[in-house]
């Protein structure tokens, strides 16, 4: 494409089957805490992604989904996600629109309880031109939660998305993001910034989004 990424051309390899202007989600938008047996927390979702290398940045694409966490016991919820990419037409002939759907499943095990997570999706895209064989991934994320003031929290996330394609090259990912939960009610507002980078590489992936959680149940263990 013409006008595809100034950084990160090799994320081809991070998802081999994905066409070249799709980057792989790599956002969090949740917290360390388990929802507990019997809770479920959906989060509908969106996501910009764009890329930065030597000082020029562009859009790249438009992401929404959906996440839940259903909850196990008290140091183990199940986690699903699903999540549309769109790499929008500029209008060239040389760059059309592209899409692609991904799905991932996975545990999430409490650390420290409240505080410390850990997560183990597994995931693969689908869609039209893609290679869903090679697009398989293990995303092993560290969360870490720190309470900031009443109903108001701060989520730190750190990944590493592992293509189980052989010979594919794993990339890295930090999340910076916040939890809101007004009235201590059960809608948690989830703001997120984070980046998607190869060492050695010059430039990077970054996104913003934004999350809305709704939890079911009695009330969970906050």
């Amino acid at each position: 494409m013409k006008n595809a990424r100034f950084g990160l051309l090799a994320v081809m390899a991070l998802c081999v089957g994905l066409p070249a202007c799709l980057v792989p989600p790599f956002s969090s938008l949740q917290d360390a805490r388990m929802v507990g047996a019997g809770h479920i927390e959906a989060t509908p979702f969106y996501s910009s992604i764009g890329s930065s290398s030597e000082g020029q940045s562009q859009h790249l694409q438009d992401d929404v989904g959906l996440q839940a966490l259903i909850g196990v016991a008290k140091w183990l919820d199940l986690g699903f996600r699903y999540e549309y990419l769109h790499h929008p037409s500029s209008g060239s002939q040389y760059d059309e629109s592209v899409d692609a759907h991904v799905v991932a499943a996975g545990p999430k095990f409490s650390l420290i309880k409240n505080y410390l997570a850990l997560c183990l999706p597994v995931g693969f895209a689908f869609g039209s031109n893609v290679d869903s064989a090679s697009t398989w991934e293990f995303q092993p994320t560290l969360l870490l939660t720190i309470p900031a003031a009443r109903h108001f929290d701060i989520n730190l996330s750190g990944k590493a998305l592992i293509p189980l394609e052989k010979g594919a090259e794993t990339y890295y990912a930090a999340n910076l993001g916040f939890g809101f939960q007004p009235d201590g009610g059960a809608m948690i507002i989830r703001p997120e910034a984070g980046i998607l980078f190869h060492p050695g590489d010059p430039g990077i992936d970054f996104h913003f989004s934004l999350g809305l959680s709704f939890r079911f149940g009695k009330k969970a263990d906050m």
